[in-house]
């Protein structure tokens, strides 16, 4: 897990929200003029249709592991005509809860969640009629990375995912990690990513398709975040009080009532040399919004000397949602279709619900 981008984003998701609030208020705004957020790797698409599931593997594996780009294609439903935006989001969700319901890779369709992660992460996606800028620059301030979904150009009307990492206010421009891989007669920086201009950037993200009706979408896919804390002697016969700070994160400007968390624990895993004084290692937390913060607390009774010794606490939640149907849905269109496995026919964007599990495990070494 990249604990650094975990840490950072606890920090500047408390600075933010009152920074936004200001900017929201009155229109003005205590954003840096620029910023780039480092270390978000490149995936290139594996086919011309799969910038969508190239997309979701930049976020996976900047926030933690890399996910096999086919595996998230067949979570997300991928197919000859791209990926809709509802499939992008619960691809983000996707956890050992869950079995894929695409078709196209079917020898990399996960069973139970992705091999390299069976736990879900936070998803969200938000679109307006209106060029959400301010608060778009907001989300890269605090290192979150978002997808959109744009004009592949400003002048050409195929739809693209892009994953926006910074801007620049003063040269007017903002960067990209662009999984398609091909400059357009752009700038290329030496970190790979992708300049486009400010006034290009809105003409293209100005887009609808894919499910959704509003022009300017994008949708972001992050981690919970634990906080430990220890109080107390690590030395032998010592009590140490261990607290976890759990927060379910939910920046603006997402919708922080549409995936409540429920049936939420947190367990605490020690070292052989350690006891709970009381109580028991999982606590039950019960349900949480995202957007709250719940703290947690263990007493432990150390045997022998507890230096460098390891403690993990893992918070875990159960999340629904669904995933509307997209497709021909009369009688004659399905007849039409039958025996065909297209992209339009309702057998292959049917509706469903899901839950998945999401969360985070931590460690802190005394």
């Amino acid at each position: 897990m990249r604990t650094k981008n975990v840490l950072m984003v606890m920090v500047l998701l408390i600075i933010f929200h009152f920074a936004d609030r200001a900017y929201s208020a009155d229109g003005t705004t205590s954003l840096p003029n620029s910023h780039l957020i480092s270390d978000v790797p490149y995936h290139e698409q594996i086919t011309a249709f799969f910038c969508g599931p190239a997309a979701l593997e930049i976020l996976y594996d900047f926030w933690g592991e890399d996910i096999d780009q086919k595996a998230i294609a067949d979570v997300a439903r991928s197919s000859s005509i791209g990926t809709h935006t509802w499939d992008m989001v619960r691809a983000g969700f996707f956890s050992h809860h869950s079995s894929s319901m695409g078709r196209f890779f079917p020898r990399n369709a996960p069973k139970a969640g992705y091999p390299e992660r069976p736990l879900g992460y936070v998803s969200f996606d938000y679109s307006s009629d209106t060029f959400w800028w301010s608060t778009l620059k907001g989300l890269i301030a605090q290192d979150i990375p978002v997808i959109l979904l744009m004009k592949f150009a400003p002048n050409d009307d195929t739809a693209h995912y892009r994953v926006i990492v910074g801007y620049n206010e003063a040269e007017g421009v903002v960067y990209f990690v662009d999984p398609w891989g091909r400059d357009l007669n752009r700038k290329t920086n030496l970190d790979g990513t992708i300049t486009w201009s400010i006034a290009d950037f809105a003409n293209a993200w100005n887009y609808t398709g894919y499910v959704t009706t509003r022009h300017y979408w994008g949708t972001v896919i992050m981690p919970w975040t634990v906080t430990i804390q220890k109080c107390g002697e690590t030395t032998a016969g010592s009590v140490l009080k261990v607290t976890a700070e759990i927060t379910y994160p939910c920046p603006q400007p997402f919708d922080c009532s549409a995936y409540s968390a429920s049936n939420i624990d947190a367990e605490i895993t020690l070292p052989p040399s350690m006891y709970l004084l009381s109580g028991s290692l999982r606590i039950d937390i019960g349900y949480l919004q995202a957007g709250e913060t719940v703290t947690v607390t263990w007493n432990v009774k150390l045997d022998t000397d507890g230096s460098d010794s390891i403690i993990t606490v893992k918070a875990t939640g159960l999340v629904s949602g669904t995933v509307p149907e997209v497709g021909k849905n009369s009688k004659k269109d399905k007849k039409a279709d039958k025996g065909k496995d297209t992209e339009d026919n309702t057998n292959l964007y049917h509706a469903y619900t899901y839950t998945d599990e999401i969360g985070i495990e931590e460690s802190i070494e005394l």
